[in-house]
């Protein structure tokens, strides 16, 4: 059962969302029904709902808004149900399930909730110790991380192994390296160099402020749909509600 918020400032149109999620093949809980963005974030708050059906334009400001404001920390799935096809793009970009142009078709709802559902699902198998211990071995054995690469910071520029590296912090126009053995490195260059530099040897930034490397992850926490990544230097990384679909796809796809 997906417990599900409905943002909807017609009347009409909540009522039909409201009297069409039961004939769904996937099941809904609807635990709210909002009509502004103000009333949304109050909602959002006190429910931490799985899914909000949200339209695009709202008395008070647009969905694109109330997204934003969640981007790093809301744990929610989106589906946009709304009058106006010319929001689609920026939807994806949001990393929207689904994007659905009214009149809604009984269909249309089913298949994306269907997408829901299954990225629910994704991210509750993936919280498995043994299913994720299999795929960090899995990147392990690719060897992807022998090489060294060279950090410039005040001091010089030096060589890390980037098997050594834990996960990357920005801080302004600086990066802090975490490494095994508790050390530290605060390097000239901002996070995201060192993210097209390292991207493709098993490393993903999970949250605005990080990049880690995958192959030194321990486990996954779920806390009431908010997900965090406990390193194996015991430190912990919330993984963004942006980015979140992205890292179990990634993790998934190895498994």
């Amino acid at each position: 059962m997906i417990t599900t918020l409905i943002v909807e400032d017609d009347p009409i149109f909540r009522d039909m969302l409201t009297d069409m999620l039961p004939k769904s093949s996937v099941k809904t809980n609807v635990i709210e029904s909002c009509a502004t963005v103000r009333q949304a974030k109050v909602a959002i708050d006190h429910h931490q709902p799985q899914l909000i059906l949200l339209d695009v334009e709202l008395p008070d400001g647009k969905g694109m808004d109330l997204l934003q404001h969640y981007e790093e920390f809301g744990t929610f799935e989106t589906i946009f149900v709304t009058s106006h096809d010319k929001y689609a793009i920026d939807a994806i970009k949001k990393n929207a399930a689904d994007y659905i142009v009214k009149p809604v078709q009984l269909d249309e709802l089913n298949h994306a909730l269907n997408k829901v559902k299954k990225r629910l699902d994704t991210y509750s198998v993936l919280i498995k110790v043994d299913e994720l211990t299999s795929y960090v071995e899995k990147l392990k054995h690719q060897n992807l991380q022998e090489k060294k690469i060279m950090i410039n910071t005040n001091e010089g520029a030096i060589f890390v192994k980037v098997s050594d590296i834990i996960k990357l912090e920005s801080e302004s126009n600086y990066t802090i390296l975490y490494l095994d053995n508790n050390k530290k490195i605060i390097a000239s260059k901002t996070l995201s160099v060192f993210e097209a530099m390292l991207e493709e040897l098993n490393f993903m930034r999970i949250h605005r402020s990080f990049v880690i490397n995958l192959t030194k992850i321990k486990n996954i926490e779920n806390e009431a749909g908010c997900y965090h990544v406990n390193m194996s230097d015991a430190s912990r990384v919330e993984v963004s509600r942006r980015k979140k679909k992205d890292f179990f796809e990634k993790i998934a796809y190895h498994i």
